[in-house]
């Protein structure tokens, strides 16, 4: 049997949920509430916040928010007839784990609202204000319009890393930038293939971009760039969300040789294989019916790229194994006559942050392209010694029967929101049981972690 937070889990999993699309979800935590007795508002960006009352023994003590985000990231297999905003997860158990089949699972952030849901049947607890926000996965829209005047705590818990004997109590600055360029074409004179690299491994772009992996975008422009036989570029697409590394990508081409290009393309990733962590990684070359026209500069385009290191620039030297500041290219998108370059860059310093992003934008003004949108994020610093932090820890320590680290984290967390409209004395943690794979089609979450976390969190708000 199940503990109430899995079975909570598995009841709202019916409910789709893709950003900018989460009105199903919201519409089932308002009736939840209302079974409750519970008072909810909902602000200008649609986050909910439901007030739960203290319990009797709790009533003067201060309040607490559990907050957590709506949306998910929507990954499905390749086959897979999945629809992500009419569909419910279809979710397996697998020996000690729950996962879902052929799409992600779910469970950023979802195990979280399951718990919240939870915490307000917990014997003992202090009034809380469960936060349930909108678009956290793409834009961070409802950061930007969240009423914090419906809000009234001191101390913030937020479910949003990825291991049960970790408790998180900083996060990355970053800034997220995009460039355009205007392209001139020419005709065609041949014929034209599609070409496509994929069974990359999917990965999430902060968790795992200091590991022994690649992207797909980048395979394509470095071979491109390096093959020195005759070429012509129509395009290179793909991109799914910021937060993950491309697993694979497509360009539409003409070859001279296509026999060099298929042999010498798989002598490149032999080379991949064997020096990099995608063992599966396949290609097709497939002839195009009809001709589109060529760009005319294309090394316009893979120059600027070329110039820009992506992936891991330095470590810190503080926090061991820590990425201090890193970059990602996420995106790739020709369309009509313009071409789309999105970049993701983090830092736990601010100022190489701002350097890294300066030189990057110096880099692709030289090609000629503009600057689109430039959106930057701080992030957030508490006290290890805080009173929240030493209660979490100690209860931690207490149920996994383990030492748990105080960690930083080389991505964003929603804490440094909290706090940054608040007030310099909040305090924040983020928490979570321990999952693999997030926000790939392999995500899954232990169900003993989801169980101890639930517990944890339930002896946490009886201490504070």
């Amino acid at each position: 049997m199940h503990s109430k937070t899995i079975s909570n889990f598995l009841e709202i999993s019916k409910y789709p949920r893709p950003s900018w699309n989460e009105s199903k979800v919201r519409d089932f935590l308002v009736l939840w509430a209302d079974s409750k007795w519970f008072d909810h508002k909902a602000d200008m960006a649609w986050n909910l916040i439901i007030y739960v009352p203290a319990t009797s023994d709790k009533e003067l003590n201060e309040t607490v928010i559990l907050q957590s985000h709506m949306d998910m990231v929507c990954v499905k297999a390749s086959d897979s007839n999945h629809d992500f905003s009419e569909d419910p997860i279809e979710i397996v158990e697998e020996g000690w784990y729950l996962k879902a089949n052929d799409t992600t699972l779910w469970a950023d952030d979802w195990i979280w609202i399951a718990l919240s849901m939870t915490a307000s049947d917990f014997k003992s607890h202090p009034r809380m204000e469960l936060v349930f926000t909108t678009e956290e996965e793409v834009w961070l829209i409802w950061a930007q319009k969240l009423d914090f005047g419906l809000l009234s705590w001191k101390m913030v818990l937020n479910l949003d890393s990825e291991d049960e004997d970790q408790i998180c109590i900083s996060s990355a600055w970053w800034t997220r930038f995009d460039f355009k360029k205007k392209l001139e074409f020419k005709a065609p004179e041949y014929i034209q293939y599609r070409f496509e690299i994929f069974w990359m491994k999917w990965w999430h772009s902060w968790a795992e971009i200091h590991k022994n992996h690649w992207n797909s975008v980048k395979i394509i422009i470095d071979f491109l760039s390096e093959y020195d036989f005759w070429f012509e570029l129509v395009s290179i697409n793909w991109g799914t969300a910021d937060n993950v590394i491309p697993s694979s990508a497509e360009a539409i081409i003409w070859i001279e040789d296509y026999e060099r290009f298929e042999k010498e393309f798989k002598r490149y990733l032999d080379t991949v294989k064997s020096n990099l962590d995608c063992p599966d990684i396949w290609f097709t070359l497939e002839k195009q019916e009809s001709k589109l026209e060529i760009i005319k500069d294309m090394e316009s385009i893979l120059n600027p790229i070329n110039s820009t290191k992506i992936w891991v620039y330095n470590f810190s030297e503080k926090i061991p194994e820590l990425v201090q500041t890193s970059m990602n290219l996420w995106m790739i998108d020709f369309r009509w006559d313009i071409v789309h370059i999105a970049f993701l860059a983090r830092s736990s310093i601010n100022i190489e942050l701002k350097e890294l992003v300066e030189n990057t934008i110096s880099t692709f003004n030289m090609s000629w392209f503009e600057l689109m949108r430039n959106d930057s994020y701080p992030g957030w610093q508490d006290d290890p010694e805080s009173r929240l932090v030493r209660i979490a820890k100690s209860e931690f320590e207490n149920i996994i029967w383990d030492k748990t680290q105080i960690v930083a984290f080389h991505a964003w967390l929603e804490c440094w929101i909290l706090v940054a409209g608040l007030w310099e004395w909040v305090h924040a943690i983020s928490i979570w049981p321990t999952m693999h794979d997030v926000h790939s089609i392999n995500e899954k979450v232990e169900i003993a972690s989801v169980e101890k976390m639930e517990k944890i969190l339930e002896n946490i708000l009886k201490r504070l």
